[in-house]
């Protein structure tokens, strides 16, 4: 599939890489979390590309500004990266922050 044909083909580089991996990832969270490879192979994007689009997407802090938290990176003991889509990823507007402006 073509980045034309999706309509895509002008969005930052950042962006296109987040919304591929952000419906990779809803599609195949089935609760119990993705491992990173498996996105990875999924997206034909590296595991250091999601892991870094990931952290920048979940509840993790950048300087002073926290992300929206609408991914959850966990390392499992066995060492595998895994991600999962929290509650505001998938929309669910009861877990939204509502102390923001």
């Amino acid at each position: 599939m073509s980045e034309a044909a999706d309509g895509i083909a002008d969005e930052p580089a950042f962006e296109t890489q987040a919304r591929l991996a952000l419906q990779a990832l809803a599609e195949l969270d089935g609760g119990k979390g993705v491992s990173l490879p498996r996105l990875a192979k999924r997206t034909g994007l590296r595991v250091s590309v999601l892991l870094r689009l990931f952290t920048l997407l979940s509840d993790a802090r950048v300087g002073d500004t926290a992300g929206p938290g609408w991914v959850r990176l966990v390392l499992e003991e066995d060492g595998r990266w895994m991600a999962s889509m929290t509650a505001a990823g998938r929309g669910d507007p009861e877990q939204w922050d509502h102390s923001a402006p």
